[in-house]
């Protein structure tokens, strides 16, 4: 059931707080993905405890969850990268519906992030003895970007373009290790899978996905969440590569962050090996 419909059947038991809550959240949807308990506690006159209970009361388990939930319904109605696709229109337009489409994309991303989340997963990634990357196709695109990033720090990390090779490692991973699995839909086999033997083997682990409650969600320690925008039939994975692209950019800045000093001198020495073949 939608979120918006949940609000809506729930009404006829809410108190007057939680109707004020209820109709702000109906009338200014995008607002409230984009906004925090605290944020839309100021927004309602009341308080974060007064959400959380909302949140709960329609049936999530938290404010977190409505806002994917709600960001679901909303995803429905927005514009999908396949209606740029018009051939009647000129390039300039074109332009410009990317453009709005993008835009969009990274404001939902950053809507509904969660910075605990992200300190918390930089700081299993800086102690982790190995780092284990696990995405394909547009996914596996952002896993090797990652996997450049952290190369330039001297984060050790591992990642395998063939699937085969990504679920091979799996049972010689250590205790003192992280897999980091990405796959937009949550249900990509192969990834699954790997996620499953990775939780039977008490190993932790981490899912960048459009919810944390899809199947991958459900089998890992941490979840940072996606925004909800295409459809599984599409062009192209336009919109979920761009979100996927500003999480690990994010996890890139707080981890390098952590010893600045260090990473100043990682990177400068890793320039001056490719300035060296340039000479």
């Amino acid at each position: 059931m939608s979120c918006i419909i949940r609000i809506q059947e729930a009404k006829p038991i809410m108190t007057e707080t939680e109707l004020g809550i209820a109709d702000f959240i109906l009338e200014h949807k995008t607002e409230v993905i984009n906004a925090s308990t605290q944020t839309l506690a100021k927004k309602t006159d009341t308080s974060p405890a007064a959400i959380i209970r909302f949140s709960k009361k329609v049936g999530f388990t938290g404010f977190p969850q409505l806002k994917i939930e709600l960001a679901k319904d909303l995803s429905n109605d927005s514009m999908q990268f396949d209606n740029l696709l018009d051939p009647n229109e000129s390039i300039e337009e074109l332009l410009k519906k990317a453009y709005q489409s993008n835009i969009q994309t990274i404001e939902k991303t950053y809507g509904i992030l969660d910075p605990l989340i992200i300190e918390r997963v930089a700081q299993e990634i800086i102690l982790a003895r190995n780092v284990y990357l696990f995405g394909i196709g547009s996914s596996g695109t952002v896993c090797e970007d990652f996997q450049h990033k952290l190369l330039r720090i001297g984060k050790t990390s591992v990642y395998y373009t063939d699937t085969h090779l990504q679920l091979t490692v799996v049972p010689n991973m250590q205790k003192e290790d992280l897999a980091i699995l990405i796959s937009y839909s949550g249900k990509t086999k192969e990834i699954v899978t790997a996620a499953k033997w990775i939780k039977e083997m008490g190993l932790k682990s981490v899912a960048i996905t459009q919810s944390a409650y899809n199947e991958l969600g459900k089998l890992v320690d941490l979840v940072i969440t996606i925004p909800i925008e295409e459809k599984e039939l599409r062009i192209g994975a336009m919109s979920s590569r761009l979100s996927s692209l500003i999480i690990v950019d994010l996890l890139y800045y707080a981890i390098a962050r952590h010893d600045k000093e260090e990473t100043h001198k990682r990177i400068v020495n890793t320039r001056k090996i490719i300035d060296d073949i340039q000479r």
